[in-house]
């Protein structure tokens, strides 16, 4: 019987329906729609990029940053008690070429980098040094070229003509249009190398990219940082060009700065120790050397993924610490293959999980979830910067898609699996199986139950000289009187049988008092047509007679059946034996014959009929039937 049943089972409709080749293929197709239009959302939404840029400075925070020092920057602060001893901002021009000079000469810095700009002339004296320096030493000045296109260009000082052609970034980048600028004095317009300092802001205010290269007035220009390190090289001085260039197709413009070290890693000196000589060489001998200010009074700081206030020249300290470090940056797609690709693996592998057992599908989730950022933090500290969210995203995203299809699938399984049911098992029996879940209900499972069988009496006789029409009329009433008490009695309508039906109490809905319950359906059905024939008497037509069969036992109840078509049935031998007891009644002239099992489970006093010879049974079987005063016994056949 185990055998069969798993048998059966496995070839009914819902797992079919379920596990079907068409169903697998929508699952595919939803996972892929899911797939490339979250991808296109995600790549192209600029709140989710901004979301995503919060993330990594997370992570750059916690796993990337250096706490030692760095050997090869170093930071002149031209600082509040710096400025204060000097004498007030802006400083005297001969004391800024008296800074530069001690850190180029005496002190033996290898490239010493401006932070600042001198838009109007100060002294001669002072001015012609700085301008000898920036023209023929290791001193390179900045400019401030504006990325954005104003009403009214901004355009003060005058840019520098003989700058060296940008070497470093020169091969990969393609260089921003600028449309304004913030120069040095004319004196200062032979100066060789030079760097811009402007800065674009993210959507949330937080300085993260720097333009490699900007196209300006006289020529491409190198980042600042870009262009401490190419002075060193051999002079190649730009070719002027009248107006800006568009941006190269294809070509990126924007370098995610990594932000490698921690605000304590550059050694910083005061200006003022500077010029007083009271500076060791050793810390600033064969060294890049930037002079910037941390003057709150200056207000130069910007919001970096380092701290909301961070010194200007920290952002191009780190860059070129980076450089120093690294080389020139490779450029990385905006489309981020790499992580689509990872995306597009880890999804697969989750359908295939999902077809295969559900519950490894989530499991398969949470391990993405968590172990994403773990990897991502091992990237990291590698310097590769992978989207720290966008490939969870994706990957729960499918199977989200997949969750979301399987629950409207499984709905529209139940709501057939209702409709089936609802025709076999009353209004409260239908709602406790729901609770319950319908594919336990619906699995084929050996139960206890009591089966009534009920036939009319003489069905031929009636509908002999009948028409069709009164033929169908009179079935119509007749199985319409005896299944309201088998619905009233919360009983399972298994199937009519032409003029009669079979129906079960104790499954799907499991109870203990499943015979008493059957018992109770058969009086009322007995009640019922009882009354229906004293309408008929009234009308002038013949009474109508019907007998009954009920016996207990052990059945297989479920849904049985193929992928074509299934029913919710029971398969047992008290079926079989409840079948022949209903027709034993003619001869037992009775007309509610009830087996020796269900007798046993009973507590209302029975009358015994006889023993009698059951066809398919073995022995003989002692059945009974309710007394006289609650049951009707026939006077002919």
């Amino acid at each position: 019987m185990d055998k069969n049943s798993k048998t059966v089972w496995s070839n009914t409709a819902v797992p079919q329906v379920a596990e079907s080749k068409q169903v697998r293929l929508w699952r595919a197709l939803i996972v892929a729609a899911t797939f490339v239009l979250l991808s296109s959302a995600l790549l192209f939404m600029p709140f989710w990029h901004m979301l995503e840029d919060q993330a990594r400075d997370s992570m750059t925070q916690k796993f990337l940053m250096a706490k030692d020092t760095h050997p090869k920057v170093v930071l002149v602060d031209f600082s509040d008690v710096s400025i204060q001893k000097l004498g007030g901002w802006p400083l005297q021009r001969s004391q800024m070429a008296d800074l530069v000079e001690e850190l180029i000469g005496p002190l033996g810095a290898k490239v010493v980098g401006l932070d600042m700009m001198f838009p109007e002339a100060g002294d001669a004296v002072g001015d012609a040094r700085l301008a000898s320096m920036a023209e023929h030493g290791p001193l390179v000045l900045a400019h401030v070229l504006d990325m954005e296109q104003r009403s009214t260009p901004i355009k003060v000082g005058v840019t520098a003509d003989k700058i060296k052609a940008p070497q470093l970034f020169s091969d990969q980048w393609a260089a921003v249009p600028s449309f304004g600028y913030v120069a040095n004095h004319a004196g200062l317009r032979n100066a060789r190398c030079v760097g811009h300092v402007g800065v674009r802001l993210d959507a949330d205010g937080v300085v993260r990219r720097l333009a490699p290269m900007v196209k300006g007035p006289n020529g491409n220009m190198n980042t600042f940082a870009g262009a401490i390190l190419d002075c060193g090289l051999p002079t190649k001085t730009q070719t002027p060009v009248a107006a800006p260039a568009q941006i190269v197709q294809g070509q990126p413009t924007s370098w995610r700065l990594p932000f490698t070290q921690g605000l304590d890693a550059f050694d910083s000196v005061e200006a003022m120790d500077v010029l007083d000589g009271a500076v060791d060489p050793e810390r600033i001998k064969g060294k890049y050397v930037l002079v910037g200010s941390s003057a709150v009074g200056l207000s130069d700081y910007v919001t970096t993924p380092l701290q909301a206030l961070t010194p200007g020249v920290l952002v191009h300290a780190q860059a070129l610490a980076y450089l120093l470090d690294n080389g020139s940056p490779k450029p990385t797609s905006t489309l981020h293959w790499a992580e689509l690709l990872v995306a597009l693996c880890l999804s697969a592998v989750t359908w295939f999980l999902w077809h295969w057992r559900k519950r490894y599908a989530t499991l398969w989730g949470v391990c993405i979830l968590l172990g994403w950022p773990l990897v991502c933090a091992f990237a990291f500290t590698k310097l590769v910067f992978p989207w720290l969210l966008f490939v969870p995203a994706l990957c729960l995203g499918t199977l989200l898609s997949l969750t979301v299809f399987e629950y409207k699938m499984l709905r529209d399984i139940k709501q057939r699996a209702l409709l089936t049911l609802s025709q076999f098992v009353a209004g409260p029996v239908l709602k406790q199986l729901y609770d319950m879940g319908l594919a336990n209900s619906l699995r084929p499972q050996q139960q206890n139950i009591t089966v009534l069988v009920v036939d009319m009496r003489d069905y031929t006789r009636h509908t002999d000289e009948m028409s069709l029409e009164n033929i169908a009329a009179l079935t119509r009433e007749f199985l319409a009187l005896i299944t309201q008490p088998v619905l009233d009695h919360e009983g399972t309508l298994d199937r009519y049988s032409g003029d009669g039906l079979i129906a079960f109490w104790g499954a799907p809905l499991s109870r203990e008092d499943h015979a008493i319950a059957t018992l109770n359906c058969a009086k009322a059905m007995q009640a019922a047509l009882a009354e229906w024939n004293l309408q008929r008497k009234a009308q002038g037509l013949d009474a109508i007679g019907m007998r009954i069969g009920i016996e207990s036992g052990s059945a297989l109840v479920g849904d049985f059946g193929s992928a074509a078509r299934s029913v919710f049935t029971a398969v047992g031998s008290c079926i079989n034996t409840a079948a022949r007891l209903q027709e034993l009644g003619r001869n037992l002239k009775c007309d509610l014959v009830i087996g020796p099992h269900t007798a046993a489970l009973v507590e209302d006093e029975l009358l015994a009929l006889a023993e009698v010879e059951v066809k398919g049974l073995r022995n003989n079987l002692q059945v009974y039937t309710l007394p006289p005063a609650t049951t009707t016994v026939s006077a002919a056949v």
